[in-house]
């Protein structure tokens, strides 16, 4: 059975490895770094993510899901930003509050 997209959402993994790729994220990698990304961390991501998708076991396709770059290293917490502390410096309490 193929799990739903709480479980996983291919779209977060496919749109990461996209934008990765794209024209205007690689001119600024390569404007930072003096190269172009490979993006491989994204690949494997959108690889592991569709190997999660059509797990049987929601709870193995969600630890599949946690083992990847994007949740590990980006995701929604600000302080795994790559360009957290390097463009712009992390508060401790956001503006908003």
């Amino acid at each position: 059975m193929v799990q739903g997209n709480e479980v996983v959402n291919l779209r977060t993994f496919f749109d990461e490895w996209s934008r990765c790729v794209g024209s205007g994220y690689q001119k600024d990698h390569l404007y930072r770094f003096g190269k172009f990304d490979s993006c491989s961390p994204q690949w494997h991501d959108l690889k592991t993510a569709i190997r999660a998708k059509s797990n049987k076991d929601p709870a193995e396709a969600k630890s599949l899901i946690e083992s990847t770059h994007y949740k590990q290293n980006l995701g929604s917490d600000p302080a795994c930003s790559p360009t957290a502390g390097v463009i712009w410096e992390l508060k401790e309490t956001p503006g908003w509050d």
